[in-house]
């Protein structure tokens, strides 16, 4: 047990939206309100280290669950002082192995927190009750979900449907899994002990909202095959974001060896996992790289929450060269992802031309947050020898936009100015190459697939992620990446993503 605080406090950069550019810097924009204070953050060492990290909120503890590799820590503030200490507990389960797939997960109905780690064609799955003091083992995956990049998600079930509870634990429990080519899910009616059987999410006809009967290339088709993680919306719709459907068939991309490009998309199931139909947001694009992230409201304004969809949006020229740009952007429903708004890029304005890492959470329906990893670098930033116009290795930061008006405007922190997450490039190929004559894919593999992100009982703001630039990195330009320093960055002062705690955020308790 210790105690570790570490101050980033990021200076406000922009508020993007629409229609309306706040605070960039250069020449002043005449406006007729001044534009609210900034957020600021403080970044948190856990003492979990790895990429791929994972965070849950057990609202009955008041504890964050971060998970990295083999280790779980339980994450208590003491908001006494600003910014707060942060006392870290070792809770990990005690089955856990060496595994590149973790994922830590808290249902926010009933603090139960998932913790899955995968094992050849299935996974080691445990549950806590009490934020890690105890733990229960279960059957580990659904009955047919193979073999990568699994998903938990959990939440309440959808009114309507056969699939119901089995035992006293209310809420369904969803485990995806993808097959190289296809993904699917299963769910638990008991409350994670067992799985019933995989139901395609994706790349079947019957995944076709339109008429099931159709091709495999129809709307339900033609995905790449991986996917970011599911989750469960206020009346128990259950929602899986894709990284591209719609996409064009090749051979030639070993990590997804039969669609590439396309456009953002999300399965839908509105029947606790019997079915799964995608929808697109046909005016993004997939790039192949990172996985998208979903976050939704609460349902004070809509039912089943307002839906915020973000990715990295960008095109490659082919199947096998990547583009050398790509943007933060996030698109929003009102209608259960049936539809979605034109989206809103809230990195390029501020001179960023790369991002990574997605991760989006929702609070109030018209609140988000919208965490990514940008560079100002122009270039493939998959192979080694991404610089930046100085020549030395690209630097990344870890940025957050929030909106507190349903996705119309956005406001973004740099949250790291003064200690770069990452430099040089950013391996999202996994670990296999893209082709089977390209020798040069990025040689960094320390941050894995994916960050994390969470919303606190007040709204405060939990990133994690993988700083893999510490020590001499941090102030040596010519210094390459190598490590995963499990991190969590946490809003400090300022609006949070529930109305009912503002002014309560940076206050001392």
């Amino acid at each position: 047990m210790r105690s570790l605080t570490k101050l980033s406090r990021g200076p406000i950069v922009a508020a993007a939206g629409a229609l309306a550019l706040i605070g960039v810097a250069g020449p002043a924009i005449a406006r007729t309100s001044a534009p609210p204070p900034a957020p600021t953050f403080t970044a948190y060492r856990t003492t979990a280290d790895g990429g791929e990290p994972s965070i849950g909120w057990d609202r009955a503890r008041n504890a964050a669950m971060y998970g990295a590799g083999t280790t779980n820590v339980r994450l208590v503030w003491n908001d006494a002082t600003v910014p707060a200490t942060m006392t870290a507990t070792d809770v990990s389960a005690p089955d856990s192995i060496t595994t590149l797939d973790a994922i830590t997960v808290t249902d926010q109905n009933t603090n139960r927190t998932f913790v899955s780690q995968l094992a050849a064609v299935c996974s080691l799955f445990s549950y806590t009750d009490d934020a890690g003091s105890s733990w229960n083992p279960s059957q580990g995956c659904g009955i047919g979900t193979m073999l990568d990049h699994e998903s938990i998600g959990a939440g309440k079930f959808h009114a309507g449907s056969p699939v119901q509870a089995l035992t006293s634990y209310p809420d369904i429990v969803y485990y995806c899994a993808q097959n190289s080519y296809s993904g699917g899910c299963a769910t638990s009616q008991d409350g994670g002990v067992t799985f019933g059987n995989v139901v395609p999410a994706y790349n079947s006809p019957a995944n076709d909202p339109t008429d099931p009967d159709l091709t495999i290339a129809a709307e339900g088709g033609a995905c790449s095959a991986l996917h970011g993680h599911l989750r469960v919306g206020p009346d128990g719709t259950a929602y899986l974001p894709i990284k591209g459907c719609g996409g064009l068939p090749t051979a030639d991309n070993l990590t997804n060896t039969e669609f590439w490009g396309g456009h953002p998309s999300v399965s839908i199931s509105q029947d606790n996992g019997l079915r799964y139909f995608v929808h697109r947001v046909d005016a993004g694009n997939n790039q192949d790289e990172s996985d998208p992230s979903i976050g939704i409201g609460r349902g004070d304004k809509f039912p089943g929450g307002r839906l915020y969809l973000g990715w990295e949006d960008g095109t490659n020229p082919s199947a096998t060269t990547y583009g050398t740009t790509s943007a933060a952007k996030i698109s929003m429903s009102t209608d259960d992802g049936q539809s979605w708004s034109t989206p809103v890029d809230v990195s390029t304005a501020l001179g960023i031309h790369n991002v990574q890492f997605p991760e989006v959470i929702a609070g109030d329906d018209d609140r988000a947050a919208f965490a990514w990893l940008g560079t100002k670098a122009i270039g493939d930033d998959q192979h080694n020898g991404f610089v930046g116009p100085d020549g030395n290795p690209a630097v990344w930061h870890l940025y957050v936009s929030m909106t507190y008006d349903g996705g119309q405007t956005w406001t973004t922190v740099d949250t790291t100015p003064n200690d770069p997450v990452q430099r040089g490039c950013v391996d999202l190929q996994g670990t296999s190459n893209k082709t089977v004559t390209d020798n040069n894919i990025c040689s960094q593999r320390n941050l894995l697939d994916f960050n994390d992100i969470t919303v606190d009982t007040q709204g405060r703001v939990l990133v994690a992620y993988a700083d893999g630039c510490t020590g001499t990195c941090v102030t040596d330009p010519t210094a390459l990446s190598t490590g995963a320093t499990g991190t969590v960055m946490r809003l400090t002062t300022g609006k949070g993503l529930y109305a009912a705690y503002d002014g309560v955020i940076g206050k001392k308790h």
